[in-house]
Protein backbone atom coordinates (compact mmCIF):
# COMPACT_ATOMS: atom_id res chain seq x y z
CA UNK A 1 0.00 0.00 0.00
CA UNK A 2 0.80 3.33 -0.82
CA UNK A 3 2.30 5.16 2.54
CA UNK A 4 0.37 8.48 3.51
CA UNK A 5 1.85 11.57 3.06
CA UNK A 6 2.70 13.68 6.12
CA UNK A 7 1.13 16.44 5.99
CA UNK A 8 -2.36 14.69 5.44
CA UNK A 9 -5.06 15.10 7.73
CA UNK A 10 -5.67 12.26 9.46
CA UNK A 11 -8.97 10.86 10.48
CA UNK A 12 -11.04 11.97 13.20
CA UNK A 13 -9.77 9.61 16.23
CA UNK A 14 -12.37 7.76 17.87
CA UNK A 15 -11.53 9.35 21.08
CA UNK A 16 -12.69 12.89 19.61
CA UNK A 17 -16.07 11.47 18.03
CA UNK A 18 -17.17 10.40 21.46
CA UNK A 19 -15.37 13.32 23.76
CA UNK A 20 -18.14 15.56 20.99
CA UNK A 21 -20.75 13.07 22.23
CA UNK A 22 -20.24 13.45 25.82
CA UNK A 23 -20.07 17.07 24.64
CA UNK A 24 -23.25 17.69 22.97
CA UNK A 25 -25.37 15.45 25.93
CA UNK A 26 -23.45 16.91 29.05
CA UNK A 27 -24.59 20.14 27.30
CA UNK A 28 -20.77 21.54 27.01
CA UNK A 29 -19.67 20.29 30.03
CA UNK A 30 -16.93 18.15 28.28
CA UNK A 31 -15.15 20.51 25.42
CA UNK A 32 -14.00 18.14 22.97
CA UNK A 33 -11.22 20.33 21.81
CA UNK A 34 -9.38 19.14 25.03
CA UNK A 35 -8.77 15.60 24.10
CA UNK A 36 -8.34 16.03 20.13
CA UNK A 37 -5.20 14.36 19.52
CA UNK A 38 -2.42 16.84 18.89
CA UNK A 39 -1.34 17.16 14.88
CA UNK A 40 2.01 17.77 13.64
CA UNK A 41 1.10 19.69 10.64
CA UNK A 42 4.10 22.07 10.33
CA UNK A 43 6.60 19.46 10.92
CA UNK A 44 6.68 19.01 7.18
CA UNK A 45 7.28 22.50 6.70
CA UNK A 46 10.43 22.94 8.59
CA UNK A 47 12.53 23.24 5.54
CA UNK A 48 10.85 26.10 4.64
CA UNK A 49 11.50 28.31 8.13
CA UNK A 50 14.89 30.17 6.93
CA UNK A 51 13.92 30.15 2.85
CA UNK A 52 14.04 33.61 1.76
CA UNK A 53 10.91 36.06 1.77
CA UNK A 54 9.41 38.48 -0.92
CA UNK A 55 6.89 41.15 -0.33
CA UNK A 56 5.41 43.75 -1.96
CA UNK A 57 4.30 46.91 -0.94
CA UNK A 58 0.49 47.44 -0.60
CA UNK A 59 1.28 51.87 -0.69
CA UNK A 60 3.62 54.52 0.55
CA UNK A 61 4.05 57.28 2.42
CA UNK A 62 3.20 60.90 2.05
CA UNK A 63 5.04 62.71 4.98
CA UNK A 64 6.26 66.21 5.77
CA UNK A 65 9.76 64.72 6.33
CA UNK A 66 11.64 64.02 3.03
CA UNK A 67 15.54 63.78 5.05
CA UNK A 68 16.82 62.13 8.38
CA UNK A 69 17.22 65.47 10.36
CA UNK A 70 14.27 66.61 11.87
CA UNK A 71 11.83 63.58 11.60
CA UNK A 72 11.65 62.07 14.72
CA UNK A 73 12.56 58.62 15.62
CA UNK A 74 9.72 57.34 17.81
CA UNK A 75 6.26 58.78 16.86
CA UNK A 76 5.61 60.40 20.13
CA UNK A 77 8.38 62.46 19.88
CA UNK A 78 7.50 66.34 19.37
CA UNK A 79 10.40 68.59 20.19
CA UNK A 80 13.44 69.29 18.09
CA UNK A 81 11.91 68.01 15.24
CA UNK A 82 10.77 69.72 11.67
CA UNK A 83 7.13 71.88 12.30
CA UNK A 84 7.84 71.80 16.32
CA UNK A 85 5.58 69.21 16.41
CA UNK A 86 3.45 66.10 15.37
CA UNK A 87 2.55 66.68 11.45
CA UNK A 88 0.12 65.09 9.43
CA UNK A 89 0.47 62.58 6.56
CA UNK A 90 -1.15 59.97 4.48
CA UNK A 91 -0.65 56.42 3.71
CA UNK A 92 -1.69 55.98 0.13
CA UNK A 93 -2.43 52.33 -1.08
CA UNK A 94 -1.30 51.39 -4.70
CA UNK A 95 -4.39 51.06 -6.94
CA UNK A 96 -5.11 47.35 -9.04
CA UNK A 97 -3.65 44.98 -6.13
CA UNK A 98 -7.76 44.48 -5.15
CA UNK A 99 -7.77 46.65 -2.20
CA UNK A 100 -10.58 48.34 -3.08
CA UNK A 101 -12.44 47.82 0.20
CA UNK A 102 -9.82 46.76 2.18
CA UNK A 103 -9.99 50.16 4.54
CA UNK A 104 -13.69 49.41 5.50
CA UNK A 105 -14.54 49.56 9.33
CA UNK A 106 -10.99 51.69 10.22
CA UNK A 107 -12.12 54.61 10.41
CA UNK A 108 -13.35 53.20 13.49
CA UNK A 109 -10.17 53.26 15.16
CA UNK A 110 -8.25 55.60 17.22
CA UNK A 111 -4.99 54.02 15.72
CA UNK A 112 -3.28 51.99 13.27
CA UNK A 113 -0.41 49.90 12.88
CA UNK A 114 1.85 50.71 9.97
CA UNK A 115 4.19 48.43 9.11
CA UNK A 116 7.02 49.56 7.05
CA UNK A 117 9.97 48.95 4.98
CA UNK A 118 13.24 51.39 5.72
CA UNK A 119 14.21 51.55 1.96
CA UNK A 120 16.75 54.03 2.35
CA UNK A 121 18.85 52.45 5.34
CA UNK A 122 22.09 50.59 4.87
CA UNK A 123 23.65 48.37 7.49
CA UNK A 124 22.95 47.28 10.67
CA UNK A 125 25.35 45.88 13.73
CA UNK A 126 24.51 43.60 16.32
CA UNK A 127 25.02 45.96 19.45
CA UNK A 128 24.19 49.74 19.25
CA UNK A 129 24.40 52.87 20.58
CA UNK A 130 20.60 53.93 21.95
CA UNK A 131 20.47 58.06 21.88
CA UNK A 132 19.46 57.60 25.18
CA UNK A 133 21.41 57.02 27.92
CA UNK A 134 25.35 56.66 28.42
CA UNK A 135 27.20 56.80 25.04
CA UNK A 136 29.39 53.85 26.28
CA UNK A 137 27.15 51.57 26.85
CA UNK A 138 25.98 49.35 23.92
CA UNK A 139 22.80 47.18 23.60
CA UNK A 140 21.81 44.49 21.15
CA UNK A 141 19.72 45.53 17.94
CA UNK A 142 17.04 43.41 19.29
CA UNK A 143 16.65 44.99 22.84
CA UNK A 144 16.02 48.69 20.91
CA UNK A 145 14.16 50.21 18.49
CA UNK A 146 16.99 51.25 16.30
CA UNK A 147 15.82 51.62 12.46
CA UNK A 148 19.11 49.51 10.90
CA UNK A 149 18.35 45.67 11.40
CA UNK A 150 18.79 42.94 9.54
CA UNK A 151 15.48 43.18 7.92
CA UNK A 152 14.79 47.29 7.83
CA UNK A 153 10.96 46.49 8.76
CA UNK A 154 9.14 49.57 11.03
CA UNK A 155 6.39 49.86 13.20
CA UNK A 156 4.58 52.96 13.62
CA UNK A 157 1.48 53.66 16.12
CA UNK A 158 0.15 56.35 13.85
CA UNK A 159 -3.50 58.29 14.73
CA UNK A 160 -6.36 58.31 12.38
CA UNK A 161 -7.56 61.30 11.03
CA UNK A 162 -9.60 60.17 8.44
CA UNK A 163 -10.22 57.01 5.87
CA UNK A 164 -11.18 58.12 2.32
CA UNK A 165 -12.27 54.33 1.20
CA UNK A 166 -13.00 55.48 -2.72
CA UNK A 167 -9.13 57.08 -2.91
CA UNK A 168 -7.47 53.86 -0.79
CA UNK A 169 -5.97 56.35 1.85
CA UNK A 170 -5.58 56.79 5.25
CA UNK A 171 -5.21 60.36 6.75
CA UNK A 172 -2.42 59.85 9.91
CA UNK A 173 -1.03 62.58 12.48
CA UNK A 174 2.19 61.66 14.42
CA UNK A 175 4.45 60.15 11.38
CA UNK A 176 7.88 58.99 11.79
CA UNK A 177 8.40 58.36 8.77
CA UNK A 178 10.32 59.61 5.66
CA UNK A 179 8.21 60.27 2.47
CA UNK A 180 7.97 57.66 -0.20
CA UNK A 181 8.52 54.89 2.80
CA UNK A 182 6.98 51.47 1.29
CA UNK A 183 4.21 49.98 3.60
CA UNK A 184 3.77 46.62 3.38
CA UNK A 185 0.86 46.25 6.10
CA UNK A 186 -1.82 48.34 8.05
CA UNK A 187 -3.65 46.80 11.06
CA UNK A 188 -5.70 48.28 14.03
CA UNK A 189 -4.52 49.17 16.66
CA UNK A 190 -6.60 47.57 19.65
CA UNK A 191 -5.77 48.16 23.14
CA UNK A 192 -7.39 45.33 24.59
CA UNK A 193 -4.54 43.08 23.44
CA UNK A 194 -2.13 45.70 22.08
CA UNK A 195 -1.34 47.25 25.30
CA UNK A 196 0.50 46.51 28.26
CA UNK A 197 0.28 49.69 30.86
CA UNK A 198 2.45 47.46 33.59
CA UNK A 199 5.07 45.85 31.11
CA UNK A 200 8.96 46.18 31.74
CA UNK A 201 10.74 48.09 29.62
CA UNK A 202 14.50 46.52 30.67
CA UNK A 203 16.95 49.34 29.89
CA UNK A 204 15.15 51.95 29.09
CA UNK A 205 13.29 52.03 32.41
CA UNK A 206 16.80 52.87 33.97
CA UNK A 207 17.20 56.14 31.82
CA UNK A 208 13.48 57.18 31.92
CA UNK A 209 12.97 61.12 32.09
CA UNK A 210 16.47 61.26 30.36
CA UNK A 211 17.08 63.34 27.02
CA UNK A 212 18.67 61.99 23.83
CA UNK A 213 22.23 62.29 23.40
CA UNK A 214 21.49 62.71 20.17
CA UNK A 215 19.90 65.55 18.89
CA UNK A 216 17.09 66.15 16.20
CA UNK A 217 18.33 69.33 15.12
CA UNK A 218 20.86 70.73 14.00
CA UNK A 219 22.04 68.40 11.59
CA UNK A 220 25.82 67.37 11.26
CA UNK A 221 28.23 70.64 10.04
CA UNK A 222 28.83 68.62 6.38
CA UNK A 223 24.62 69.11 5.79
CA UNK A 224 24.65 72.59 7.55
CA UNK A 225 23.08 75.07 5.13
CA UNK A 226 26.16 77.58 5.37
CA UNK A 227 24.64 80.10 2.54
CA UNK A 228 23.60 82.54 5.75
CA UNK A 229 27.09 83.49 6.51
CA UNK A 230 27.45 80.44 8.49
CA UNK A 231 24.70 80.62 11.32
CA UNK A 232 22.60 77.81 12.14
CA UNK A 233 19.14 77.10 10.43
CA UNK A 234 16.30 76.76 12.31
CA UNK A 235 14.33 73.47 11.90
CA UNK A 236 12.71 73.17 8.11
CA UNK A 237 9.14 73.33 8.70
CA UNK A 238 6.57 71.05 7.51
CA UNK A 239 4.53 71.71 4.16
CA UNK A 240 1.25 73.54 5.08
Amino acid sequence: STARPCCTMPRKPRLQVVAHLLWVVAGSAVDPRSLRRPLSYTDCFLDRSLAPVTLTPIGYVRSPYRERFGTPRQPQVTTQVAGGGEQEGSIILSPGMGLEHSLRGLDGFSYCWVVSWMHLNQGWSPLVRPPRGPSTQRQGVFATRSPHRPNQLALSALRILSVDEARLTVHVRGLDLLDGTPVLDLKPYVPYCDAFPTAKAGWVDQISGEEDRLKYWPPPPHLRDTAGGGEEQAPPQAPE
